[in-house]
């Protein structure tokens, strides 16, 4: 068992919608520790409970009953501006529409999380801005506006966003739901660094070759855990990258 405590652990998280004769249990007594460097996925067909999930761990839902604790504090019961306070300081989201604002540049759009916190001045946001879009390979595209880029390439401009405040945990739902493989399993190679570089991060996804990238899988069926698994030896995103690419040449 590990020792360390968990950066997250969910107590018995039930979320029921529309309470009454009519009402849906999306999730049923939940309990999971996740850890400081996993990379965990989520699974399940659809219904099954794990974007819930996902959402009541980002603090974007709170559950019905149970306790989520979060490096330690209890935040089931937290008021909405704290909770915001901690998605904006402690959590960076990547979703699968890249939820990103048109018209503006990649720069204005990977900058929006800083311009919450105080505490970081206007040439520290578009320094951080900079380095995040650097780190995701899109040095030469900071000044395009969204709708000038790629699929591919918003996706990085949204992963580059989710960096920007450094969070604790990085939640991604169904990262690669719009892409093609190719460019999947370039931003599972993103995600491979970032979890190598000591980053948690928690996917959404229904798709069995992206968890192969992941080094934990829970299944999820009808708002239960039905397996948690670890993956020893999980595929490597770039090779798998390279190797398409070098099919492709042939």
């Amino acid at each position: 068992m590990n020792s360390q405590t968990p950066v997250i652990r969910a107590e018995g998280i039930t979320r029921i919608f529309n309470p009454g004769p009519n009402e849906v249990r999306a999730l049923s007594n939940i309990n999971l520790d996740i850890y400081s460097g996993e990379f965990v996925s989520l699974m399940g067909s659809s219904g099954s409970g794990k974007s819930t999930l996902l959402n009541i761990l980002g603090c974007l839902d709170q559950p019905t009953s149970g306790r989520y604790m979060l490096d330690g504090e209890d935040v089931s019961q937290l008021s909405q501006s704290a909770l915001s306070t901690i998605r904006n300081r402690k959590f960076g989201f990547v979703f699968q529409s890249y939820n990103l604002l048109p018209k503006t540049t990649a720069l204005e759009n990977v900058e929006l999380p800083l311009m919450y916190n105080p505490e970081i001045s206007l040439k520290q946001r578009r320094e951080k801005a900079i380095t995040a879009l650097t780190k995701v390979g899109l040095k030469d595209r900071i000044m395009h506006k969204t709708n000038e880029l790629s699929g591919g390439q918003q996706q990085r401009v949204a992963i580059a966003r989710a960096l920007v405040n450094d969070p604790v945990v990085i939640f991604a739902d169904e990262p690669t739901g719009n892409l093609d493989t190719k460019t999947s399993y370039q931003v599972m190679e993103y995600f491979q660094e970032l979890n190598a570089s000591g980053k948690l991060l928690v996917m959404v996804t229904h798709e069995p070759d992206i968890v192969a990238f992941t080094n934990r899988k829970i299944t999820l069926q009808d708002g239960k855990i039905l397996e948690d698994t670890p993956i020893s030896t999980p595929k490597n995103a770039k090779a798998c990258y390279q190797e398409l690419v070098s099919n492709e040449d042939h």
